[in-house]
């Protein structure tokens, strides 16, 4: 009989031991990495929209009038070369002459500008694509002189202030986001520690009485730790797909969304979720057991 009670009690050891409350946990757990994850998505959003301004930042140059065809090619050759040029072929520039841009603008306006004021007083113009290296004004001002000395070419213009407000505000945005992420991982860090201390508490005396019958603190962490990995697996694989189904929401109803984030980089936020939660959870159990492994009796008690 007492044979029989050894082995029910030893079952019932193996069934409890490593065992916790593991709703809270992956609550938990899964909302800390969903605000993770949205602060993510926010924060590579504001750099994916500054480089898309940056890559397509385009400089207007207007050109002499009556200028020939061969000056024209050469100051495109010349604009090739220049290190500032988004690209060292042609799609780096668009080339409209001033005919073509008298139809495009009566087209707009509905009138024949042109005969009514007895010729035609735009100019030639080469539209230039920028490197975004060069994405702000002090450099842009540099380009601008530049292009200035070469010969045929009679005026530049950009978006100054615009380029002024996009570098401004796409910096404080993105500092508000890294700050804020910060703060959250912290947060973070902290509810999923005392999430799990909570939930082993129920464990403490269990992780005593294995102590005094000889074992391991490796042996008595092994169990929790594995149990920690597959909680913070599955947190991190529910918080990945409840981002998902937000973003998809977002995505039907703003157009353009896709543009923001590609697919590859969402897929590298889900995957960090995974193994954030992972390692979090990990972390935090260690921790938790630990703190019982070196507590005396009467701290247990406590």
């Amino acid at each position: 009989m007492s044979h029989k009670m050894y082995k029910e009690r030893k079952k019932i050891a193996k069934k409890t031991f490593g065992n916790f409350p593991f709703i809270s946990v992956i609550f938990s757990v899964t909302l800390s990495l969903l605000l993770l994850g949205l602060f993510s998505f926010f924060l590579l959003s504001s750099f994916n929209v500054k480089n898309y301004l940056e890559s397509n930042t385009e400089i207007n140059i207007y050109l002499n009038k009556k200028i020939s065809p061969s000056q024209i090619e050469q100051i495109k050759r010349t604009l090739y070369t220049k290190e500032y040029s988004l690209t060292n072929t042609e799609s780096t520039l668009n080339y409209v002459s001033s005919e073509e841009a008298a139809k495009n603008f009566q087209s707009e306006i509905g009138e024949d500008f042109v005969d009514f004021l007895g010729n035609n007083p735009l100019r030639d113009l080469i539209i230039l694509k920028i490197n975004s290296d060069y994405f702000d004004l002090e450099r842009l001002n540099i380009i601008e002189s530049d292009i200035l000395k070469i010969p045929g070419v009679y005026q530049v213009e950009y978006s100054k202030e615009l380029i002024d407000n996009i570098n401004k505000n796409v910096a404080n945005i993105s500092l508000v986001f890294i700050g804020l992420f910060l703060i959250l991982l912290i947060i973070s860090v902290i509810l999923i520690n005392n999430t799990l201390r909570i939930a082993l508490f129920s464990q403490r005396f269990l992780i005593r009485s294995m102590q005094l019958v000889g074992a391991t603190a490796n042996y008595i962490l092994r169990p929790f730790i594995l149990r920690g990995m597959m909680y913070g697996l599955i947190a991190g694989i529910i918080s990945s797909g409840m981002l998902y189904v937000i973003i998809e929401i977002a995505d039907r109803r703003i157009s353009n969304l896709e543009l923001v984030i590609s697919l590859e980089q969402l897929g590298v936020i889900f995957i960090s979720l995974i193994f954030t939660g992972i390692i979090m959870v990990i972390l935090s159990t260690y921790s938790a057991v630990s703190k019982y492994l070196n507590s005396t009796l009467d701290e247990l008690y406590d």
